[in-house]
């Protein structure tokens, strides 16, 4: 079986392609906290504010979108009116590693482009190969009309990938679109859903099977689909911009958080941690320190890829169910005030989601799915930070009077939601989590940036 795994991830690495670069953290993207310490050693940043998400008035007709791909160690420097951005870059592992060299990296790439419209949305992937990396511009040209709604966008790369699949599967392929609806649909997006997949590979054999695939993905889900030229790199590659619309105001008014607002969990954390654990197991030379655990279910992988691979469009309606109409007051006993996506970032969102709110978080529950698994990578350090989830799992602020209704919406479309905190102040941002964080959580620099209380039931 080693044999054959290893294989496979030659096959990968052939094509440009790190298979297994994303056990460890889950994630071959750079985590959100690394991007914001990177910018913060930016002197003169009049390029970027960075969220994890972006978005425009919606007037009935959708964007025009012109791409374009650059070195990573080029300058943008042309000026097209009118337009706003959304960017992913690919860069190499040491790089990403080094905040110093990442905040050059960036400052060097984005900081001369014309400051009318800072960045918003940038995801930043990682890779082993230098002559794998590249930068990505979608310039976004908005119309005039009369304002309907918003329209959402988001871009994503492939997170990970099944290396068990052959790289023509459609496995991989719909992790990487499927990854850029997620943040739509927990924006409450409920129509007009269009991909514009970010794809390569070496050879035009291997293109037109993934250009199958994503026409595949686009007709199970009745999705819209623009589809640009790949990358013309050569290297492997699985990404997608996606956007979408809503008539509603979108849940993202942190500034109306209030004390006494509780924070609801939509799914347990920890999902992807079985998924690291199995790929190891693959790996001959990591048995002796898997020996001292059970190994992992492959129907446990396999319905963890399954959940990596399909959009939950019900999280959009539940969503959106409870947001404001457009142009109306936000009733905060009866509309979501604020949502934020889990995701790879595990608990990190829980930080981020403090320091955007300016709120002071106290959890209660730290809700953990294959508890005794994360303890395990935990303890061998064999995952960085086993909070990472799956697709599903998100954050959602509320009052306490609406979240009871909330909570029974998500059950019905098969969701496992609770209440694991609330907000306890406005005065600064922080998180206050009880002391078995250390169990699930390998990465001290993640743990260090959390006040540890052992009062907390």
């Amino acid at each position: 079986m080693a044999h054959d795994f290893w294989q496979s991830i030659f096959k990968y690495q052939n094509l440009g392609f790190d298979p297994i670069g994303w056990i460890s953290n889950c994630s071959n993207e750079v985590d959100n906290l690394t991007l914001d310490k990177s910018f913060e050693k930016i002197k003169h940043n009049s390029w970027a504010d960075l969220s994890w998400f972006d978005s425009f008035h919606y007037s009935g007709k959708s964007p025009d979108i012109t791409r374009r791909i650059y070195k990573v160690n080029e300058s943008i420097t042309e000026d097209l009116k009118n337009k706003k951005l959304i960017s992913l870059m690919r860069i190499h592992n040491e790089v990403a590693e080094d905040q110093q060299s990442l905040s050059h990296l960036l400052d060097d790439f984005y900081g001369r482009k014309p400051p009318k419209h800072p960045l918003r949305r940038l995801v930043v992937s990682t890779t082993s190969q230098y002559d794998s990396q590249f930068a990505l511009v979608d310039y976004i040209d908005t119309h005039r009309g009369n304002k309907l709604g918003y329209t959402a966008i988001n871009i994503s790369s492939g997170k990970l990938i099944d290396p068990d699949e052959e790289p023509d599967s459609i496995v991989n392929t719909s992790i990487a679109l499927a990854s850029a609806l997620e943040n739509l649909l927990l924006l409450g997006c409920t129509s007009g859903f269009k991909i514009i997949p970010i794809y390569d590979a070496p050879d035009e054999s291997l293109l037109d099977k993934l250009r199958s695939n994503i026409d595949m993905f686009a007709a199970k889900y009745d999705l819209l689909l623009d589809d640009y030229s790949s990358l013309k790199l050569g290297k492997l590659f699985f990404g997608a911009t996606a956007y979408a619309h809503s008539t509603k105001e979108l849940p993202v008014r942190y500034d109306l958080i209030q004390p006494g607002m509780v924070l609801i969990l939509t799914n347990k954390f920890g999902s992807l941690t079985p998924l690291s654990i199995y790929t190891i197991s693959q790996i001959g030379e990591m048995n002796s320190i898997l020996g001292k655990h059970q190994s992992i279910d492959k129907n446990i992988k396999d319905e963890i890829i399954k959940s990596l691979t399909q959009p939950r469009f019900s999280l959009g309606k539940i969503i959106s169910k409870y947001c404001a109409g457009f142009g109306k007051e936000f009733d905060t006993n009866a509309n979501i005030v604020g949502v934020y996506p889990v995701g790879s970032d595990g608990i990190l969102a829980l930080l981020n989601l403090a320091k955007i709110s300016n709120a002071h978080i106290i959890i209660n529950e730290l809700p953990i799915i294959h508890e005794e698994l994360a303890k395990f990578a935990t303890d061998e350090f064999l995952v960085s930070n086993s909070t990472a989830s799956t697709n599903g799992c998100h954050l959602i602020i509320s009052s306490e009077e609406l979240a009871p209704i909330i909570l029974e919406d998500l059950k019905k479309h098969n969701f496992e939601p609770q209440i694991i905190g609330f907000v306890n102040d406005k005065e600064k941002p922080m998180v206050t989590i009880n002391n078995n964080i250390n169990k699930y959580v390998a990465a001290k620099h993640i743990t260090s940036l959390f006040n540890i209380s052992t009062q907390i039931a």
